[in-house]
C-alpha cells in the first residue's frame, strides 16, 4: 500500500443561495468554527479499541494468560487488519481517481460529489492509520510477551507443548469464576477438567480452598492483587499437568498423542 497519503486542501462545504434562507447561520457559523479541531481530535479514535483495551483484554480473553496463546491471539488480531487494509487500499486508490475525475469540474452535482469523496477519502485515511497503529502495538505486545517470558524463538511444536498446561490452569480459573459467580461449579467446567484429567473434586476442594483463604486475607485488611489469583492459577497448572498425559494414555495408549510430523517446525539453524 502507497505509505505516502496525498494531501488535498481543505474543503468547505458550501451551500447554492437559493438554500441560504432554509440554512441556520448561527449552526453553519458554529460548525464552521470547530469542526476542524473536532475532525482532528476524532484522529486520535481512528481504530475499535485504545492500546489499553487491546493489550489486556483482547489479547487475554478466553485465553487466560498463557503466553503463547496471547502470541497466537496477537497474529489472529494481525491477520484481520492486514486483510482490512487489502481492502482499504483498493477503496482508497478507487476514491482518488474517482475525485481526479471530478476534479474541476463546474456541474453543481459533480461538485457535491467531490466533496464527499473529500470527506470520504479523509475518514478512509484516518481508519488506515488506526490499523497500522494496531498492528504495531501488537507487535509491541508480541515483543514484549517474548521477552517476559523468555522466548527465544518458538513454532507450532512449542505451541502444543504448553498447551496441556494451559488447559489445567483455565479449568481451575473457570472453576474459580464458577464459585465466585454461583457458589457451585457448573457442568461445562467440570467436564472441562475431567477431560484434562483433573479429578472436578479435587479441583473444587483445591480452589474452595483458596477462596476461603483470601476470603480470610481480605477480613484481615489483606489488599490482594489479582497476581495472587494468576499464582495460584500458575501452582495448579504446575501440580495437576501431569494428569493430561495419563487421560492420554488412558484414551490413546500413550501420552504423547500429536504428531509432530503435521506440524510447521523451526529449521535448524
Amino acid at each position: 500500500m502507497k505509505q505516502e497519503i496525498i494531501k488535498k486542501d481543505n474543503i468547505a462545504f458550501s451551500l447554492p443561495a437559493v438554500a441560504a434562507g432554509k440554512i441556520n447561520v448561527a449552526a453553519v457559523a458554529k460548525v464552521n468554527e470547530f469542526l476542524p479541531e473536532i475532525e482532528e481530535k476524532t484522529r486520535a479514535f481512528d481504530r475499535n479499541n485504545s492500546q489499553t483495551t487491546l493489550g489486556l483484554m483482547t489479547l487475554t480473553m478466553l485465553n487466560g494468560q498463557s503466553p503463547m496463546r496471547m502470541m497466537r491471539q496477537i497474529m489472529a488480531e494481525i491477520e484481520k487488519r492486514k486483510m482490512a487494509l487489502a481492502e482499504a487500499q483498493v477503496s482508497h486508490a478507487k476514491t482518488i481517481k474517482e475525485m481526479q475525475d471530478l476534479e474541476g469540474s463546474i456541474d453543481p452535482v459533480e461538485e457535491a460529489e467531490y466533496r464527499q469523496k473529500v470527506v470520504s477519502l479523509s475518514t478512509m485515511e484516518n481508519k488506515i492509520n488506526g490499523s497500522f497503529k494496531d498492528i504495531a502495538t501488537l507487535i509491541d505486545q508480541y515483543n514484549n510477551i517474548k521477552a517476559a517470558h523468555d522466548i527465544d524463538e518458538w513454532d507450532e511444536e512449542a505451541f502444543e507443548a504448553e498447551e496441556k498446561r494451559h488447559h489445567v490452569r483455565r479449568g481451575f480459573e473457570l472453576m474459580y469464576r464458577n464459585l465466585l459467580d454461583g457458589g457451585r461449579a457448573q457442568t461445562a467446567t467440570i467436564e472441562y477438567l475431567q477431560q484434562h484429567g483433573v479429578h472436578p473434586q479435587v479441583a473444587l476442594t483445591e480452589t474452595s480452598g483458596y477462596v476461603q483463604h483470601s476470603a480470610e486475607q481480605i477480613k484481615n485488611g489483606v489488599l490482594l492483587h489479582s497476581n495472587d489469583l494468576e499464582e495460584f492459577l500458575d501452582q495448579m497448572a504446575d501440580k495437576y499437568c501431569a494428569n493430561v498425559d495419563k487421560t492420554a494414555e488412558r484414551l490413546f495408549g500413550k501420552s504423547d498423542f500429536v504428531n509432530t510430523d503435521y506440524m510447521l517446525k523451526l529449521e535448524a539453524k
